[in-house]
């Protein structure tokens, strides 16, 4: 029976909603590569893809597997067992990742385009949790409140229409006092999970430089590095070009941050001060040469410092920097401009795709795997939206997606209903199979047509 076009090969149609992309980057390959196997029982391929589709359903786990009875072949607690799987490097799977889709979405980009790198960090929130590990007091920078959770930390790639993630971190505090949960597991530094709660309680300078010097060499690297004025400091500007990548960032107007500048060290805003601006409506105020220098580094690096009006008001202003010197000043502006694409990134997965509310475990390592699968998420959405010719948002791709699985669904229980009617015909009317094929097609061919639409059939009805 190939009349059907959405009939599917497998269980159920939760695997079937990614099962174009995983297959298209290797995704059962990448898992074996960072150890996300298993010995016996169900495979790590599939429990991976029910938990890639189960957002689109518009159901929870439990609703869909205890309430609704659907069978996908294994039990809830399958799931969470694999969640909290310890030995799974899902920082590197997702870095493994992107460096498989970042060149397809190359492939879309003039060459003139700039990429670039962005770093920022995201509220995780657990407010109402008690025992989960690692919970920590943390600061929004944003909200100026604080809150119980952790912090996720992201690099991701962009090139100003697609974002895509490629590593991250999932942070506690680095504070004892403010640290509400220790770990539980029992220090080994030769282990994974040792080694990522090591770096969960790491300054973020230091796992930004980290994660830099892990994209060396990857398909996902890119020449620029874009981040706002909360990691802006003279020594992470110097230690990053030593890496090898150029700085494009918002600075701090903070008057202990000192810029070499015709042979004094000045603040950003004594600069500004000491400096004619540009009269009319010019898209910046001032442009000047300045030197970053730090006691911990022999050699100052040569800079370009933007001063820019700011949008809030007009009387106010901000200066963005860049180690590039062959940039222009309007091409700085423009550059930095790409950085947005991470909040967008931080509303999408937390808003849609639902980072710390589709699961509530307790283990640091579960934790740090539903993020993965939440990256993965959004990078299947971010590849569509780009291969795709039309302007939709990622949001109205997640509403497509879930549409689309609905119709699989019906589809396959439709499949399922034709399966036992030639079954039927076979048995007790010993029919041939052309006979049964007949007897199908003018079945189908007398459904109502939206019906036939709902099975993607050709609808010609006048």
């Amino acid at each position: 029976m190939t009349i059907i076009t959405n009939k599917c090969d497998n269980d159920h149609a939760i695997f079937q909603c990614c099962a174009k992309f995983i297959k298209r980057f290797g995704i059962n390959r990448l898992l074996r590569v960072v150890n996300a196997s298993k010995e016996k029982g169900i495979s790590a391929n599939v429990l991976f893809a029910y938990l890639l589709g189960l957002v689109f359903t518009g159901k929870n786990h439990y609703t869909l597997l205890e309430t609704l009875q659907v069978n996908v072949g294994f039990a809830k607690d399958a799931v969470y067992r694999f969640l909290n799987k310890a030995t799974i490097n899902w920082e590197n799977f997702i870095l493994r990742l992107s460096s498989a889709v970042i060149p397809e979405v190359r492939k879309l980009t003039s060459e003139e385009r700039k990429a670039a790198l962005v770093i920022d960090d995201s509220p995780y929130y657990r407010n109402r949790s008690k025992k989960v590990e690692m919970l920590s007091r943390c600061y929004d920078h944003v909200k100026n409140t604080y809150y119980k959770g952790l912090t996720l930390l992201t690099l991701g790639w962009t090139d100003g229409q697609t974002f895509i993630p490629v590593n991250y971190r999932l942070l506690g505090s680095s504070n004892d006092k403010s640290l509400l949960v220790k770990s539980q597991v029992r220090e080994d530094k030769r282990t994974i999970a040792t080694k990522r709660r090591i770096d969960a309680r790491k300054e973020k300078p230091a796992l930004v430089l980290e994660m830099l010097k892990a994209v060396k060499g990857t398909a996902a690297e890119a020449k620029y590095v874009l981040f706002d004025s909360w990691f802006a400091f003279p020594a992470i500007i110097l230690s990053i070009k030593g890496l090898g990548f150029h700085v494009v960032a918002r600075l701090k107007n903070n008057e202990n941050f000192r810029y070499a500048f015709n042979g004094e060290n000045l603040s950003i805003s004594q600069i500004y001060r000491a400096n004619n601006k540009r009269r009319g409506k010019s898209r910046y105020l001032l442009s000047v040469i300045v030197y970053v220098r730090h006691n911990d580094f022999s050699e100052p690096v040569q800079a370009k410092l933007v001063y820019v009006r700011s949008k809030g008001n007009r009387k106010k202003w901000i200066a963005l920097i860049s180690t590039d010197m062959s940039l222009a000043e309007d091409e700085i502006v423009a550059l930095y401009g790409k950085r947005w694409d991470i909040e967008t990134f931080h509303k999408m997965i937390k808003s849609y795709l639902r980072l710390a509310k589709e699961f509530q475990v307790r283990s640091f390592d579960g934790m740090t795997a539903h993020t993965a699968v939440v990256l993965t998420r959004y990078t299947l959405l971010s590849l569509e939206n780009r291969e795709n010719k039309d302007d939709r948002t990622l949001g109205e791709l997640f509403y497509i997606y879930c549409k689309e699985l609905e119709d699989i669904s019906f589809g396959y229980a439709f499949s399922l209903i034709i399966s036992v009617i030639e079954q039927c015909l076979n048995e007790y009317l010993c029919l041939t199979k052309s006979l049964v094929n007949a007897f199908v097609e003018n079945f189908l061919a007398c459904l109502p047509a939206f019906i036939k639409e709902k099975l993607g059939l050709l609808v010609c009805e006048s």
